[in-house]
């Protein structure tokens, strides 16, 4: 008989004892002996969370990193061959310690999650509980293969009933089919109230709205973000900066989160800080800070006046005051490469001790994006979009204008799509890599990308070719490990 690994976790749920439902014990069971009770739901559903906690997806490198693609910002580390693709370069994906890494632990999620919705409905228990356990599960499948799609286009389709379908690449139709199936389920699995760490009806409701958005389905992605909007459970907490903190990473702007404690994954934080942040004039802990990604100079340039997000975003070295390890000064940075560098998770290291994992939980899906995702459907409704950037549009100000004037600037009556590229890119910057997938999906990176002169050695003068570029090389031990039934993405060897 078949077996499965199954991730028991110490608690179930999130808040019921000192642990969290995403505490596990690896154990191994077969079919017949593991699905049969609501405890054991619960412990493989904690199992379709673990992998989005680890090093290289979504707590830690995978998601700091995407943001090298845009122009905001670069990598410091040596990882010479993403940092191949990220600067347009790469022909192949050989990158194996993050890039690969990443790819596997969202098929990770994808097999947990598809395991989970064809074992739990058999499984006798309050239906309330069986239907929050199904809607979590595939809230999390369409969060995974989303994550994939819009990287490396057609993947394979997970079916556990068929061990080789994941040696074949669907088409890119196909697995945005699955992600809005699978979203539309959970909208009617969830509740809007949810525990943290836990996905909610709003953040189903908002990621489909951005699927939508990718889609070009504008009407579609307006109706999905209002029912989040209208739903009365989700607004913008009225201080940017206060967001990323541990004290408010629970608001109700925040649909979902990934979960964190002190001293364990997700470690996100520590990724962006910068590892000498004081230049030896004034004490602090050497080395803690990772500084895998930094600002561009000249994305901290691109602020509009009285913009507070770039307070909250961004420092720069020998201008900007920042408080760190229990001292409050001008930046120095002096081993990192650009003089700027991103300080929007840097709040739990104001005061000492300082911690590799300060318990900082990742903002997976904000109100603020739902907001501006609903106001780029209105304008595209509106005759506004990508190609008709100067358009204005009125009907769109409501839900733009939100986001706009808690960042401390004034409304926009009539506001444009070129409005609404600088309201993403300020408002989503360093939160995962939207800036790029936005201008990719937009048609816009090349015109974006291709006119930045280079800045540095560290973010040089760049060449970006849609028809190659507008998704990432596939990984090349898959391809190497299917025999050659996956194939590579058009453009790379």
């Amino acid at each position: 008989m078949k077996k499965y690994i199954i991730l028991i976790t110490a608690c179930g749920l999130l808040g019921a004892c000192s642990k969290s439902f995403l505490d596990k014990e690896p154990h191994e069971f077969t079919d017949a002996v593991f699905w049969k009770t609501a405890a054991q739901a619960e412990s493989a559903l904690g199992g379709v969370y673990t992998p989005l906690q680890s090093e290289e997806a979504l707590g830690g490198e995978e998601w700091a990193g995407m943001e090298a693609f845009s122009d905001i910002g670069y990598m410091n580390d040596n990882y010479g061959d993403f940092i191949a693709m990220t600067e347009f370069r790469a022909v192949q994906n050989t990158e194996n310690d993050l890039s690969l890494n990443s790819y596997k632990e969202y098929y990770q999620v994808i097999k947990r999650a598809n395991d989970v919705l064809a074992h739990v409905p058999g499984i006798n228990m309050p239906d309330a509980q069986k239907q929050r356990i199904l809607g979590e599960a595939n809230f999390l499948l369409a969060f995974a293969y989303f994550t994939e799609v819009i990287r490396y286009g057609g993947v394979p389709l997970y079916d556990p009933s068929n061990t080789e379908s994941a040696l074949t690449r669907a088409s890119e139709a196909q697995i945005w089919e699955v992600i809005e199936a699978s979203l539309k389920s959970a909208t009617t699995q969830l509740s809007f109230d949810h525990e943290k760490g836990r996905p909610g009806q709003g953040a189903a409701w908002g990621l489909l709205a951005k699927v939508y958005a990718y889609e070009k389905k504008w009407t579609e992605a307006k109706n999905a973000a209002e029912m989040v909007i209208n739903s009365g459970k989700h607004s913008l907490y009225p201080v940017y900066s206060d967001l990323f903190t541990i004290e408010h990473d629970n608001v109700s702007e925040n649909l979902w989160v990934l979960g964190a404690r002190e001293g364990e994954y997700p470690i996100t934080s520590v990724l962006y800080l910068p590892n000498d942040v004081w230049g030896g004039t004034h004490p602090e802990e050497a080395g803690v800070g990772w500084r895998l990604v930094s600002a561009t100079e000249n994305f901290y340039e691109s602020y509009e006046a009285g913009d507070v997000r770039k307070a909250a975003t961004v420092a720069k070295r020998d201008v900007d005051v920042v408080t760190f390890s229990g001292s409050t000064d001008i930046l120095k940075a002096p081993n990192n490469q650009s003089p700027v560098v991103c300080v929007k998770y840097m709040q739990p290291y104001k005061e000492a001790p300082i911690k590799w994992s300060p318990g900082l939980s990742i903002p997976a899906i904000r109100y603020a994006d739902v907001l501006l995702i609903h106001a780029e459907a209105i304008m595209n409704l509106g005759g506004g979009g990508p190609q008709n950037r100067t358009v204005a549009v009125a009907a769109a100000a409501t839900s733009f204008n939100l986001v706009r004037e808690r960042a401390g600037l004034n409304p926009i009556t009539a506001p444009t799509f070129n409005d609404l590229m600088y309201e993403r890119k300020m408002e989503l910057a360093f939160e995962g890599g939207d800036r790029h997938f936005d201008l990719v999906r937009w048609g816009l990176a090349a015109e974006v990308y291709n006119a930045l002169p280079a800045e540095g050695t560290y973010k040089p003068k760049r060449t970006f070719v849609p028809e190659r570029h507008k998704l990432l090389p596939y990984p090349q031990r898959e391809i190497d490990n299917s025999n050659g039934t996956i194939t590579q993405n058009p453009g790379y060897n």
